[in-house]
């Protein structure tokens, strides 16, 4: 079970978290850059005294997740389309992981609007031991009510102290596999419907900017990836970074063969882009749940 302490943290992850989430939404307009939209989120979350439980996450259109700008790599807010901001606090290690779409031109409103209702529903379900069957069937009948399909294989998440994925996945779909699976109190957990009209599931991306440590010691590595994967333990602990971040201290022209050197060592792992098989455009929305003993508190709801 969580401490008063622990609690407090996780709240305040959250409350950032949830402004961070915001911000980045009044943000995206067509032509603008998501590199500046995400710096300005990053910023924003490390000026209220927290650290990022994850690099800003701006997937536009088809790709439903893990896009957040490379190393010179900017995409443009499109004039028509859905973007996803998937973004999330730390503090002392506590997390919160929280995401909403925008959608510019009005045809693909009904994709958002249903997504989002999928997420309102499990807000209104939620509660102690609850079965994570109950979650994903509340999300699933919801987003094929309006002819949409959720995405099968991106998963909500419990989480735990710098952990961002905990071990235990929630479908966006009624799995029979988690019928007898509860969230029991003294859970964090992660519910983020995604829904498109595509095929329904996602495939990896050519590119990768977002890594994480392994937590395996390579058997043998030049001496600047050595230098570039110590400042990464020291940076960044366990929890994901963006390339993008490492030249401040790194030679731009030289961080991406240093990563993948790490990758091929298994030192680090990467996070492809993730793209709807059917080229289907992907809406998102994601708030963090902390189960207590006799209620849930849901940290990333911004506070009326």
């Amino acid at each position: 079970m969580f401490s008063n302490e622990e609690i407090e943290k996780l709240i305040k992850a959250g409350a950032i978290g949830a402004e961070a989430r915001e911000l980045g939404a009044s943000l995206i307009k067509p032509g603008a850059s998501s590199r500046e939209i995400c710096d300005e989120v990053e910023n924003s979350i490390m000026k209220k005294g927290a650290k990022l439980a994850f690099p800003c996450n701006l997937s536009i259109n088809e790709i439903a997740a893990h896009y957040t700008p490379g190393i010179n790599d900017d995409m443009k807010i499109p004039d028509i389309g859905v973007i996803k901001v998937d973004v999330g606090a730390s503090i002392d290690g506590y997390l919160s992981d929280t995401a909403t779409t925008v959608v510019l031109g009005s045809q693909f409103k009904e994709l958002a609007l249903t997504v989002n209702k999928a997420l309102e529903n499990v807000v209104s379900i939620m509660e102690p031991n609850i079965t994570i069957y109950e979650i994903g069937r509340a999300i699933e009948s919801t987003i094929r009510t309006n002819g949409f399909k959720p995405i099968k294989n991106l998963t909500g998440h419990t989480i735990s102290r710098y952990n961002l994925h905990a071990g235990e996945s929630i479908p966006n779909y009624a799995d029979r596999s988690t019928f007898y699976k509860r969230l029991r109190p003294g859970t964090q957990v992660a519910i983020e419907p995604f829904g498109t009209f595509g095929k329904g599931f996602v495939v990896d991306g050519p590119k990768a900017y977002i890594y994480s440590l392994t937590g395996r010691k390579p058997k043998s590595i030049s001496e600047d990836a050595q230098q570039l994967l110590n400042y990464i333990q020291e940076k960044y602990n366990t929890l994901p970074f963006a390339a993008r971040w490492l030249t401040s201290e790194f030679e731009a022209s030289k961080v991406e063969t240093l990563l993948n050197e790490l990758v091929r060592q298994k030192a680090l792992v990467n996070y492809p882009i993730l793209i709807e098989a059917g080229k289907g455009l992907v809406a998102q929305f994601e708030h963090t749940f902390l189960i207590l003993d006799n209620k849930v508190i849901v940290t990333t709801l911004l506070k009326q």
